[in-house]
């Protein structure tokens, strides 16, 4: 579909609440994290379980926001942004250990589910479901955080000793940017399916149960996604290579540039074999990571899991599309989000105890490379339903308009 005003202003406008939203959540937590530690605020103990409340509660948050969010698409991420703002806004008046366990969960709840899944409903809607160059801008913002948010955050909470008032500082900052994004796309996101005719059935039947090896892959893959990238900085250190700290920069860098790329490699590719090449890549890459003998090659495995990184979910949103249509698609991805959410949470656990038990981070990515790799061969039988639908409409008798003889 060609773009015009309406479908720009909402990928504008979901880029920025992405951008936003995963800067002061998923990007901001390691922050946090930070600097109740060197404040004293908060035990170590009440931070780890406040993460574990951001993953699980963050996890299970798309099926809650995805019905109304399918109706009511502005109500929900306007609710998300207010609920992102009072969290930070509590831990900045009361920094305590349930509030900050409380918060964490909030603010896993209104990015997965008010902004990611509800977000990409609006913008699979306005794109007809098809990977534009618009759903690539608009999805980067999940990435982009990392790069435009999370050093104003480190700032903020390094700079100043007042933690709360900088908190403050965040909270009324994400209020006023996502409150201008919101409304930026508010007519298109109020009226999702004005861009046109979908591209695909409105409805197919089926349950997403029954391609669970398709969603045990993209688990695996997001929890080897996820722990190499939790760690990347820590193994870089551990080899004294020079510019340790850039290498989770590299790899969100990478992921916001892929989805570019990625947009452009499932025209050219198709989706299956375009999924195919961006696991096996990040599979590579974390070989890399915990093999690398020199800074350059902990980089380039940094880059190939970013690009993985940055594609899973414009992938995952045309998966659910093509196996769903567009009308089932919120519920869908919602449920699809969770089980991958619950596979994120998983990577850093399990790359995290096996560092514990044996001291070796070579042993920990080794795992993570047998988790990528096991789930690559869980993707064929998806594969071989998209080829048997590819031959049975090269088979069927095609249309004419002649008249009857």
């Amino acid at each position: 579909m060609q773009p015009d005003r309406k479908t720009t202003r909402t990928a504008v406008a979901i880029f920025v609440l992405q951008t936003a939203g995963s800067g002061v959540a998923v990007y901001g937590i390691p922050i946090y994290i930070a600097a109740f530690l060197r404040s004293g605020t908060v035990a170590p103990a009440e931070l780890s379980l406040a993460s574990t409340a951001f993953f699980l509660v963050g996890a299970l948050s798309g099926p809650a926001f995805s019905a109304v969010g399918q109706r009511r698409p502005n109500a929900v991420m306007s609710g998300a942004v207010l609920g992102g703002a009072a969290a930070l806004t509590a831990m900045a008046v009361h920094p305590s250990g349930p509030v900050v366990v409380g918060s964490f969960a909030v603010l896993g709840a209104i990015f997965n589910g008010g902004l990611v899944v509800v977000g990409t409903t609006v913008l699979v809607r306005v794109f007809d479901g098809r990977p534009t160059s618009g759903m690539a801008l608009a999805t980067s913002g999940s990435s982009a955080g990392g790069i435009l948010v999370s050093p104003l955050l480190a700032l903020l909470l390094t700079a100043q000793a007042a933690t709360g008032r900088s908190f403050l500082v965040v909270a009324t900052g994400f209020l006023v940017i996502s409150g201008l994004a919101l409304l930026l796309g508010r007519r298109a996101a109020a009226s999702p399916g004005v861009a046109g005719t979908p591209a695909v059935p409105a409805t197919a039947a089926g349950r997403l149960s029954a391609h669970w090896p398709l969603v045990l892959a993209f688990s695996l893959v997001s929890a080897s996604q996820l722990g190499a990238t939790s760690y990347i900085v820590a193994t870089a250190l551990s080899r004294n290579f020079t510019g340790a700290s850039l290498a989770v920069s590299v790899a969100t860098a990478t992921a916001v540039g892929s989805r570019w790329l990625g947009s452009a490699g499932i025209r050219r590719l198709g989706l299956s074999r375009w999924t195919m090449t961006s696991f096996s890549a990040q599979a590579a890459g974390v070989a890399l990571v915990g093999l690398a003998p020199a800074g350059w090659v902990l980089f380039l495995g940094a880059a190939l899991i970013g690009q993985s990184l940055g594609n899973t979910i414009l992938i995952r949103s045309q998966v659910v599309v093509d196996l769903f249509g567009i009308d089932g698609f919120a519920g869908k991805f919602a449920r699809f989000q969770t089980w991958t959410s619950l596979g994120s949470a998983a990577g850093p656990l399990v790359l995290g105890q096996l560092f514990a038990l044996s001291h070796d981070y070579l042993l920990a990515y080794l795992a993570l490379f047998v988790l990528n790799v096991v789930a690559v061969p869980f993707l064929r039988p998806w594969m071989r339903q998209l080829r048997a639908q590819h031959e049975r409409k090269a088979d069927e008798p095609q249309r004419t308009d002649s008249p009857a003889l």
